[in-house]
This record gives structure tokens, C-alpha cells and sequence, in this order.
């Protein structure tokens, strides 16, 4: 609790606090000087933004444990609204510097025995004071010699222009970090040192933990088609099951014959399901880009994620139901695997929002020289601020079932395939996601150039 304190000896008229807006409000460390500070006498003038309610007089009063209300009667304490200052867009510096004289003014007629000004400096002062940052640091200097003031400037650090944080360094002999009972003390040669260490660091766990979660989200999408596999094959089994018990309670060998083919079939039925999951486990480390028919593609996805429509409902009993419109006849040229996850990915993410009810439905159809695809679900939907950050990796708002990565992996797919997405959502009607794919020619290859020809013949 020293470091504040000491550098409010020191002459030096700046105290720059670098914090972040994640801090929350517990600010330990301001909040056990306040209360010295004002005991010892001293006075501060507080500028506050406006629609800013934790900046208000009862919440700094409960957060610094400090009776606010007393200390503004005696005019130890002086708030000024920077909006206030802020005219059609146009901030009246000027206006602005004379009201902290002003209020300086105030605190030493009532004998305050220090003067402090506190000042946030966040988006607002970022986009407002633009190239001036250094004739209101020269203004406040000039505070600090004549009216015996110093000026604490808590920076919101990620809010702030690189302009911005230029100045900062070259107006601090030091600076104070936030912590959580205290503050760290750093040069600004130490800052930017101990800073690309920590970048530099974080950037290789940075690149080590995405890997993780891409292969989280690869296992959590596998786990959703196998619980989809197990469901269809114990169905399989069951037909199987019934009609072997058929063929052994029955002596016409004619109906055996048939019961054997239903066996014969259904099996076919569950190696084709077994082949879809291998060939997405392996899609991904082998499958390069061909030339596939893109209802195949699509009609493969809503196969091994049919199963979510049969087994959901919600608590009044409600189902989910999905409509299916392929109508596309062409092709593309894709890497299968990639598009067949990415397309899953967006399918289950609409599963998730109807929570039990409501209708999914998949279109497909041609535009020219482009294949479009629309997913399209009842769901809870999105407001504007989620939908500008549905595509940010990691995040979510499924809280801990969710990793943040499953719609930030389908779009670099698409990105990948030259494919242009569009979401249009709105809040407790749905959303609605078109993705508009190159179309490719079809080519065959020798062996299709070959059954073609027999076929022919």
C-alpha cells in the first residue's frame, strides 16, 4: 500500500494507474488510500461520466467505505460531468479546464490540506482530446505547480488509441499497475519490456490452447454424431433382432428368404452409417478437395443429424421437426470433411436454440454461378451484439457447454471455400443463416468414364 503513497511524495504530478475494464470494482488498493487521503484532510475532484451509475455518489461511497454525502457538504469532494463539456459532438476544453480551476479553487477555501484530481481516462477522453492529449497534460501540469494538486489518471488500457498510449508513457517517470491488494511500480522502459514478455508469452499459449479447443470442439461435434450412431444403430439391431427371431419361428422357406433380405438390407443400412462417422473421423487428417454433388454433401449432414429431431422435445411435449427442400443439382469443388463439420456445426447450433420445439429447415438452390445454402431455425434468435460476435473465437453464450469455437471454425471453413455467409436473426422469432458456394463442373474421373460406357453399351 506504499507505492501510492510514495509516489504522492515524490515531485512528480502525474500518478497514472494502468487498469483494465475487467478490474470490477473491487479497486483494493485506491480504496484503502481514499480513505487515509480523506482522513488525513485532503480534498479531490472526481470527474465522473454521466450515464456511468458505478461512478455515481452512493456506489463510490459504499466502495471506498467512506461517507460521500459528509465529505460534499464540506466540499472536500467535487464532481464534475465530462459530458457536461460536450456540445453537438464539440468538447469545450477550455470550459472544462477552467471548472477544475474552479473546483481547486473551491477545495482550498475550505481548507483542504492536499488537492487531488481524479480523472478515468477511457474511450471518451480517446476519441474526444485526439491529437491534443499533450496540451491537457501541459494544462494539468500547470494545475499541479500553482494550486499544489496532483493528478491521478487510471487508464483503461485496452480502450486507449496507441496515440493515446505514447503519451501516457512519455508524461509518467512511472507507472502503477492494478492489482488486487496493492499496486506493481514500473518505468516505462520497464513497462514495454516486461509487456512484449508477456505478449510474447501469451501468444504461445495463446496458439497451444486454440489448438486444444479445436480438437475440444472436434470431439464434442464427433460425441453429438456417435451419440446420433449409437441411437440408429440400436434401431438397426432391433429390426435385425426381430426378424432373425421371425425366421427361426417360421418353416416357409419363401418368407425366411424375405425376412433374410430386411436382415440383408438393414445391415447395409448400419455399415453405411458406421461408414459416415470413419469417413468424418478421417476426412479431416486425409480428405482434400474434389468435385462432390452438393445435396450429397448436405443431405450427409442431415442424416447424421436427424437423430436430434427424434429424441428432442421440451417439457410440455412439444417436438422439433425438420423440413428439407435440396434442390440445388449442382456441384462444388470442397474439401467434404471441412464443409460437412461446418455445416453440423451450424445445424446443431440451431437444435441448441429451439431448446425442444420448433422447425429447422434446410434449402438448397442455384443463383447463377453460385449454390446457396439456408439453414433457417424457430430459435430464441440473436440481438445485434451477440450477432457481431457470433464468428469471435471463444465466444459463447451457452456458458460452460459451449467453447466459443464452433461458429469461428465453420466460418474459416466457408472463408476457405470461397463461400459468402449472411445471418439475419431477431430476438424470439430465429435465425437464419444463407451461404452462397461457388459452383463447380463435374469431372470424372477414369473409372466413372469406364461404368458410364459399359452402362451405355
Amino acid at each position: 500500500m506504499l507505492n501510492i503513497d510514495k509516489m504522492t511524495r515524490q515531485d512528480c504530478p502525474f500518478i497514472g494507474i494502468v487498469s483494465s475494464k475487467y478490474r470490477g470494482d473491487e479497486l483494493r488498493p485506491f480504496k484503502s488510500y481514499v480513505t487515509k487521503y480523506f482522513n488525513k484532510g485532503g480534498g479531490v475532484i472526481y470527474i465522473y461520466a454521466k450515464d456511468d451509475e458505478m461512478q455515481s455518489l452512493n456506489y463510490l461511497g459504499n466502495l471506498w467505505e467512506v461517507d460521500l454525502n459528509y465529505l460534499y457538504s464540506k466540499k472536500k469532494i467535487i464532481f464534475i460531468c465530462r459530458e457536461d463539456y460536450l456540445v453537438d459532438d464539440q468538447f469545450d476544453g477550455v470550459g472544462f479546464l477552467m471548472a477544475i480551476e474552479e473546483g481547486l479553487r473551491e477545495l482550498n477555501k475550505n481548507k483542504s490540506k492536499e488537492n487531488r484530481i481524479y480523472i478515468t481516462v477511457d474511450y471518451f477522453w480517446n476519441s474526444i482530446i485526439k491529437d491534443n492529449a499533450q496540451y491537457f497534460y501541459d494544462k494539468l501540469n500547470d494545475f499541479s505547480k500553482e494550486k499544489n494538486s496532483k493528478i491521478i489518471l487510471r487508464y483503461i488500457i485496452e480502450e486507449l488509441s496507441e496515440t493515446y498510449v505514447h503519451s501516457l508513457l512519455n508524461n509518467h517517470d512511472a507507472l502503477l499497475v492494478d492489482g488486487s491488494d496493492d499496486y506493481e511500480v514500473y518505468s516505462s522502459k520497464q513497462l514495454i519490456s516486461q509487456s512484449l514478455n508477456i505478449l510474447s508469452m501469451h501468444n504461445a499459449i495463446s496458439n497451444r490452447y486454440e489448438k486444444e479447443m479445436i480438437r475440444v470442439e472436434y470431439l464434442k461435434t464427433l460425441g453429438e454424431l456417435m451419440e446420433g450412431t449409437v441411437h440408429d444403430i440400436n434401431n438397426l439391431l432391433v429390426t435385425i433382432l426381430g426378424y432373425a427371431q421371425l425366421s427361426l419361428a417360421v418353416e416357409d422357406n419363401m418368407e425366411v428368404k424375405d425376412y433374410l433380405k430386411i436382415i440383408y438390407k438393414t445391415a447395409l443400412d448400419g455399415k453405411n452409417i458406421t461408414d459416415r462417422i470413419q469417413n468424418h473421423i478421417r476426412g479431416r487428417y486425409d480428405s482434400l478437395k474434389n468435385i462432390y454433388e452438393f445435396d450429397n454433401i448436405i443431405n450427409s449432414c442431415i442424416e447424421m443429424t436427424r437423430h436430434k429431431f427424434k429424441s428432442c422435445s421440451n417439457e410440455n411435449g412439444e417436438k422439433m421437426e425438420m423440413v428439407v427442400d435440396l434442390g440445388s443439382k449442382g456441384y462444388i469443388y470442397a474439401n467434404e470433411y471441412e464443409v460437412r463439420q461446418a455445416i453440423i456445426n451450424i445445424i446443431l447450433n440451431g437444435v441448441d436454440a429451439m431448446e425442444g420445439h420448433g422447425t429447422l429447415s434446410i434449402k438448397t438452390y442455384q443463383i447463377g454461378p453460385q449454390l446457396v445454402l439456408e439453414i433457417m431455425d424457430t430459435g430464441k434468435g440473436m440481438d445485434k451484439a451477440t450477432k457481431n460476435k457470433m464468428f469471435d473465437p471463444y465466444f459463447t453464450t451457452k456458458g460452460s457447454k459451449g467453447t466459443g469455437l464452433g461458429l469461428n471454425i465453420a466460418k474459416k471453413i466457408f472463408d476457405n471455400h470461397m463461400a459468402k455467409v449472411f445471418v439475419d436473426s431477431q430476438i424470439g422469432k430465429g435465425t437464419k443463416f444463407t451461404i452462397y458456394f461457388p459452383a463447380g463442373e463435374k469431372r470424372y474421373n477414369v473409372a466413372e468414364m469406364e461404368t458410364n460406357s459399359y452402362n451405355i453399351s
